[in-house]
């Protein structure tokens, strides 16, 4: 009798802890899942998709600084090959954002990373310039369906008390994408192999391994997606609730080990948000786009779609150019030269000291296509760096979300200027690597576009940010490379004005919701 008790004060207790809910809200379900093994394992797939994305999209940069030679770049044209990853991510986004709405989160990641892959790897293969930009312009226009595919599967995939620090988690990765690549690139560039491949007239060296190296974790990362469950919210905004449910008990199963008939919750409310009627593809695409531009959601909209054009054209567009400016820098220093002189200095010093010069006028440009071990251990560096600084983020401001970027904005401005004013060559580094963390606030901005938009906009609302954000940021490569050739200073003193303005933007977001107990 006595053990009899006992054992129901056991049960009564558990149910005080997890009550037993006939019919609940999709986020009443989400929060009762817990958040455990599941959800850590979707993490980690989910950053990783976004790592092989951003290896794809930026580690191109370190690939075609040690290509240089073989493929005879002009400046133009690196900066274009450079950059062109940039145009399939906006080639590709509104389709992505309609294919994830209407088809899932999980099968468009699964399919847009296996095509990617495929692109990405014969682009190593390719014999001239223009050949690569269009294998790798297909590439990521595939690869870039993770830039919201993977942060929507995330964040529709854990409980509104969790979200908010789980996909800026998943930022990490996504901040150290070209740091991976740097990583990747140190064993691999100093080798010294060329091997002929006759049919395709090219010679295949280090450069080549490293972008098809690249690659693999775009197939990898869609291989692990398989063990993995489509958006419970996507099931339940397109009426499956029954497989809705179905996913919400295998979550709750796996997070607890506990069996999936003990989930609380046996049945989902369909809380206003209406499933996504069929229509023509056409029809369904530009109603998903131009509901975005309507009241209630234009003001909100037209806020973070300029927030998103600051930060990626800063973020983004500066990137790229940190292998061609640290190679710079290193070059100058370990010349034992740059006293004096602030970074925009070094730079030009370091391209003048790049030409042959007979008689006193310039004969040709050397062509040099050596990647310095400084290089890519700051490129490592700089990785390291954003990648804690975004754990701190993550753990530290999950509900502070307006003033951390607000914070991270106004300090990468004031970098901008103080890169210009202080005359050391080091300092100058330093400061530009400070300056490039606006990137961090990428991360933010995906968590508002999945808070502030209702699921059956959601994928279309982050496609579209990711299409205006990396349009900026390819105008933005493009135009660094120039503006920093003509007028160095002045180009870093009118990014730092850019983001000011960004500040005010964000200033003026709604108001963060303090995270339910």
């Amino acid at each position: 009798m006595h053990l009899k008790l006992e054992k129901s004060d056991k049960q009564l207790e558990a149910e005080r802890t997890h009550p037993l809910k006939y019919a609940a809200t999709i986020e009443e379900a989400l929060d009762a899942t817990g958040f455990g093994k599941y959800n850590f394992g979707l993490l980690l797939v989910c950053s990783w998709t976004l790592q092989a994305m951003g290896m794809d999209l930026f580690g191109t940069s370190f690939v075609v600084a040690a290509a240089v030679c073989d493929l005879e770049l002009s400046m133009q044209q690196r900066a274009l090959l450079t950059a062109t990853p940039l145009i399939g991510v906006v080639l590709g986004a509104q389709l992505w954002g309609y294919v994830s709405d209407t088809k899932g989160r999980r099968l468009t990641l699964m399919i847009s990373m296996s095509v990617g892959f495929v692109f990405a790897a014969l682009s190593s293969f390719a014999p001239n310039w223009k050949t690569m930009a269009v294998l790798k312009l297909v590439s990521s226009t595939f690869t870039s369906a993770s830039n919201s595919g993977a942060y929507t599967l995330l964040g529709e995939s854990c409980s509104e008390r969790a979200r908010g620090r789980s996909m800026l988690l998943c930022t990490c990765a996504l901040m150290c994408s070209q740091a991976t690549v740097a990583v990747l690139a140190y064993p691999i560039l100093p080798l010294d192999f060329a091997y002929p491949i006759d049919f395709l007239g090219i010679n295949y060296r280090p450069w080549r391994l490293l972008a098809f190296v690249m690659a693999t974790p775009c197939f990898l990362t869609a291989c692990l997606l398989r063990l993995f469950h489509e958006s419970p919210k996507f099931l339940i905004s397109r009426g499956q609730h029954e497989e809705a449910l179905d996913v919400l008990k295998k979550i709750y199963a796996c997070n607890t080990g506990e069996s999936s008939q003990k989930f609380p919750v046996k049945k989902l409310i369909d809380d206003s948000e209406e499933s996504t009627c069929e229509e023509s593809f056409l029809k369904a695409m530009w109603q998903q786009t131009t509901a975005l531009f309507r009241p209630p959601l234009l003001k909100i909209t037209l806020k973070l779609f300029y927030l998103v054009t600051v930060i990626y054209m800063t973020g983004s567009g500066f990137i790229l150019w940190l292998p061609y400016i640290m190679n710079n820098l290193f070059s100058v220093l370990e010349t034992g030269g740059g006293s004096g002189m602030n970074l925009c200095t070094v730079i030009r010093y370091s391209t003048e000291s790049a030409m042959v010069v007979g008689n006193g006028t310039i004969v040709q440009e050397v062509c040099n296509d050596t990647i310095q071990e400084t290089t890519l251990l700051s490129a490592m560096s700089y990785g390291a760096l954003a990648s804690s600084a975004n754990l701190v983020l993550s753990l530290t401001c999950g509900s502070r979300k307006r003033l951390a970027m607000l914070f991270i904005i106004v300090i990468s401005a004031i970098a901008a200027i103080l890169l210009n004013v202080v005359a050391v060559p080091i300092a100058g580094g330093i400061f530009f690597f400070i300056f490039l963390l606006c990137a961090l606030s990428m991360g933010i901005l995906s968590v508002y576009f999945v808070e502030l938009y209702p699921t059956s906009l959601r994928g279309m609302a982050s496609c579209l940010s990711v299409m205006i954000g990396r349009s900026s940021a390819f105008l933005g490569v493009n135009a660094i490379g120039a503006l920093i050739s003509a007028n160095c200073e002045a180009t870093f003193y009118a990014w730092s004005v850019l983001l000011l303005s960004s500040a005010v933007f964000t200033w003026y977001l709604p108001k963060d919701k303090k995270p339910k107990q």
